[in-house]
């Protein structure tokens, strides 16, 4: 309970720092890869209907809205929020809660870009909605005890679906035919949500959603695996030849981990996330494909992942200028295109150290051959 109170301390002193006599965080159910859900972070629960809430006072006081109301149950179970409560008619029960608990005025939204236009205009005679999406992702920049243990959680899944590749994958399986054996594995394990990008080919040109496309004896087979557990994130950028590869192959992909090796020693506490592109970047350029290493062959070396990553949430490349934070998640990966062998993945989510990087995953990042 110490940790629950701990999360909730901070974001009462995030919302009185900022003058705000409270803070709604709204979610229309939705938590993906591509849509992480600020109220399943504060929540810890995730809900399922179109239109919930957290409402939290500058005083202390808070109470979760959940719809449908026969959701209360299941959400009251997983939540540590006590005032749990069903609705049917959404805004006008929030509009209830903001009447009983007295709050008026300037209030913080997080989560609004999910908040129906209907809902947003039932509220806005009662309160000012100030946007305050900044106070989840502050809250979870530092990753509590509990959320460790999910994101170890959701790294031993990505381990497992890469495992179900290398174990199930053999030439005439279609790529889609691979993603359903990763899958599997990974629910099986308790994956909330699953992400897959597979390309194979002699030569691929780019990483894509699997398609039906027949695995040959000698094609490079590229992907990335990205887990969801209770709204912690996990990838891995994984390469596997069907058969012995070319020298060179092994050759680029040398390159390719040297350059993964560089860029993590420049993570720590305090260190700007450009220098990981930077030292990337320049291994690879300096073995000639400088070229190789921005658009349009290359975008990003990386990313922010999940709620409380690298804000806002998107690109580490050379112009990144934001600073790494302790036990802040990253996706770092020196994936590359490259004129001998084609496109090669290689990276992974780490964490930041006190002291330097923390590896989460316990498979190895390497050039993986399956003998067929």
């Amino acid at each position: 309970m110490a940790e629950k109170n701990h999360k909730m301390e901070k974001a009462l002193d995030l919302i009185n720092k900022k003058g705000l006599e409270g803070l709604i965080v709204f979610s229309c159910g939705t938590c993906s890869i591509l849509a992480p859900s600020y109220l399943t972070y504060f929540c810890e629960a995730r809900p399922l209907g179109p239109r919930n809430a957290a409402v939290v006072t500058k005083d202390g006081k808070v109470a979760l809205l959940v719809e449908p109301a026969w959701d209360v149950a299941r959400m009251a179970a997983k939540s540590w929020i006590a005032d749990v409560r069903g609705t049917s008619h959404f805004s006008d029960d929030l509009l209830g809660i903001l009447d009983a608990y007295g709050v008026n005025g300037t209030v913080g939204l997080a989560g609004g870009r999910e908040m129906a236009e209907e809902v947003y205009a039932a509220l806005s005679p009662k309160v000012k909605l100030e946007p305050a999406d900044g106070i989840i992702e502050t809250l979870a920049q530092e990753k509590s005890a509990r959320e460790l243990e999910i994101i170890y959680r959701a790294a031993r899944i990505a381990d497992i679906g890469f495992e179900a590749l290398l174990d199930k994958v053999r030439p005439g399986m279609r790529e889609y035919d691979i993603a359903a054996e990763m899958e599997y594995a990974m629910r099986v394990e308790g994956a909330d949500d699953i992400f897959i990008l597979l390309s194979s080919g002699p030569h691929n040109y780019e990483m894509h959603e699997p398609t039906d496309r027949r695995l040959k004896k000698g094609d490079i087979l590229i992907g990335e695996i990205t887990p969801v557990c209770e709204g912690q994130f996990m990838q891995l950028c994984r390469t596997v030849t069907l058969g012995e590869p070319a020298p060179i192959v092994f050759e680029k992909y040398r390159m390719l981990l040297h350059a993964f090796a560089e860029s993590l020693a420049q993570i720590r506490p305090g260190a700007e996330a450009s220098g990981i592109s930077k030292a990337m970047n320049q291994v690879i350029s300096d073995a000639g494909y400088a070229k190789y290493c921005y658009p349009p062959y290359m975008r990003a070396r990386g990313h922010g992942f999940g709620i409380g990553s690298i804000a806002p949430g998107g690109v580490i490349d050379d112009n990144t200028k934001t600073t790494l934070d302790r036990l802040q998640a990253v996706v770092v990966h020196p994936n590359q295109y490259l004129p001998e062998t084609g496109y090669l993945a290689c990276g992974e989510t780490v964490l930041v150290g006190i002291n330097g990087v923390q590896r989460l995953a316990a498979t190895e990042t390497k050039l993986y051959v399956k003998e067929v």
